[in-house]
């Protein structure tokens, strides 16, 4: 006859629950008890066991104390690590790194630290030879990091952008302080304030360095570096993505890159002042610079487009798709194109019915930028407009049914 599984194994007869007697650790008795009805499969049985010692189970004294010291260990382990971020964060916060200064650390002496001194640079001075942070300095970094506006107006311990990274040259130049003089501070400070649209503060900072530099070759970087604030600080990009200009900051831009080429001729200032030159509308002088700039460098893509728009505005059409066509022969990106387009717009934009031909010049570049459809609808719009030489309107239905043939007149 079979066991009922309902009957207590091994012959024991306790009931689930009770009295586990004297054992050192009735939970521990109830949970093996619960193991034994479990093999019997008395099922009902072996959960009440479980849960009976579940409810009376505490740690002993021993296991609980090994647990606490376990704890405390992870504790010191956390603490430490904590510790050490908080340190490395209050460094960093202290002697706070700018991107300019990461941006002009690297090189050599970086290559030599040990990851030790890697992990602590932040930014603050280095050791050996390099310059050390006195008392002083360290204090005025706190003012400058955590003073108020007034602190820093009135007592004047925040020195000026330019000043600022030239001394941020100086300690963190590329290959060193020893060799980093030989860099135009208010150059570089200059090309960031513009970059970060400072315009009013890139051209006083570049006007100090006009006034303490006798170089010609550094005059000329400074007066381009101006020429370029001026010009962006006059540049009004629109919504539909167009520009207008303000003329009068324009025209200090062109008296700025005359000077630059004055003292130190680039090919930057000379197709540059061609483009503002035109923008004023001396067309004389805005070819003459962009001719001087191609030829030094027949590639000079942007250049070469300004030439082609002065002639469009001139009415001299044979020589301005002659000079489209150079560009396009040489297969340039598609924002080349879109730079030529854009400008034959804003003509088109400001001058309008005045200039008919600039929309058969932004059909062609469109057909070779592969635009068929914006090059269709320009086309379309000069075949319709009224006084248009019946060649030229043959000539523009020519490119629209065979795009192409739009490679020669």
């Amino acid at each position: 006859m079979s066991q009922n599984n309902q009957d207590p194994p091994n012959g024991e007869n306790r009931q689930p629950g009770g009295d586990p007697g004297t054992s050192r650790d009735p939970a521990r008795d109830h949970y093996r008890q619960g193991n034994r009805y479990y093999e019997a499969r008395a099922w009902e049985r072996a959960l009440l066991e479980w849960r009976q010692a579940s409810q009376i189970w505490r740690p002993l004294p021993r296991e609980y104390s090994r647990l606490i010291r376990r704890m405390a260990g992870l504790r010191a382990v956390l603490g430490l690590l904590a510790t050490v971020c908080a340190v490395y964060y209050l460094l960093l916060t202290i002697y706070p790194r700018d991107p300019f200064e990461m941006s002009m650390s690297g090189g050599l002496f970086r290559d030599r630290q040990s990851w030790w001194e890697r992990f602590l640079d932040t930014g603050r001075p280095g050791m050996g030879r390099f310059h050390k942070m006195d008392i002083r300095e360290w204090f005025e970094s706190i003012v400058r990091r955590f003073g108020t506006e007034e602190e820093e107006s009135g007592k004047g311990f925040r020195p000026t952008i330019d000043e600022r990274w030239a001394d941020l040259l100086r300690r963190y130049g590329r290959w060193g302080p020893l060799i980093a003089s030989e860099l135009d501070y208010h150059v570089v400070a200059g090309h960031g304030l513009s970059g970060a649209g400072e315009f009013d503060e890139a051209v006083a900072v570049l006007k100090r360095g006009i006034e303490v530099t006798r170089d010609p070759g550094r005059l000329g970087e400074l007066y381009q570096g101006l020429a370029n604030a001026y010009y962006f600080k006059g540049y009004l990009l629109q919504p539909d993505g167009l520009a207008k200009y303000d003329l009068d900051t324009i025209r200090l831009s062109a008296e700025a890159y005359e000077q630059s080429i004055r003292h130190a001729p680039r090919l930057l200032s000379m197709g540059n002042l061609g483009w503002v030159y035109f923008l004023l509308g001396d067309y004389e002088k805005a070819e003459e610079s962009s001719l001087r700039a191609l030829s030094y460098d027949n590639d000079l893509h942007y250049v070469r487009l300004n030439l082609g728009l002065i002639h469009v505005v001139q009415g001299r059409l044979f020589e301005s798709f002659e000079a489209y066509r150079a560009v396009a022969a040489r297969h340039p990106e598609d924002g080349v194109f879109m730079g030529g387009i854009n400008d034959l717009k804003e003509v088109i934009r400001d001058n309008p019915f005045r200039h008919p031909f600039a929309h058969l010049m932004i059909g062609y570049l469109a057909l070779q930028k592969g635009d068929h459809a914006e090059g269709r609808r320009y086309l379309e719009t000069f075949a319709a407009t009224p006084g248009i030489p019946a060649r030229w309107r043959a000539l523009g239905r020519r490119w629209m049914e065979n795009p192409a043939s739009a490679t020669e007149f």
